[in-house]
């Protein structure tokens, strides 16, 4: 069984300049550490990637703004009579059981 990817453990190459220049904006205060600006900028080139896609930033704006979204109580009972957090719990109990 595939283990799924551990985000503590990504090793992200960078060129010395660009290592250079978000260490500078660490120390400006920009980002807290390197790790959140790092995580920053992919947030934005996501972003910048949906735009693309959808015809700009002012579609996706408009896009985002019609967008729903129920917010879902974890412990709310779902389908099944079962809560999420529980569904989540025996997820884990069986990828664990699987490991072993």
């Amino acid at each position: 069984m595939t283990k799924p990817l551990n985000a503590n453990q990504v090793t992200v190459q960078l060129t010395a300049e660009d290592a250079a220049d978000l260490q500078a904006r660490v120390e400006r205060g920009e980002f807290a550490s390197l790790d959140e600006g790092v995580a920053a900028e992919l947030a934005e080139l996501n972003y910048r990637r949906a735009a693309e896609i959808v015809g700009g930033s002012e579609k996706l704006e408009a896009l985002l703004d019609e967008l729903d979204f129920d917010v879902v109580d974890p412990d709310e009972q779902v389908a099944g009579n079962i809560s999420l957090s529980a569904m989540l719990t025996n997820l884990k109990a069986q990828a664990k059981a699987a490991d072993e």
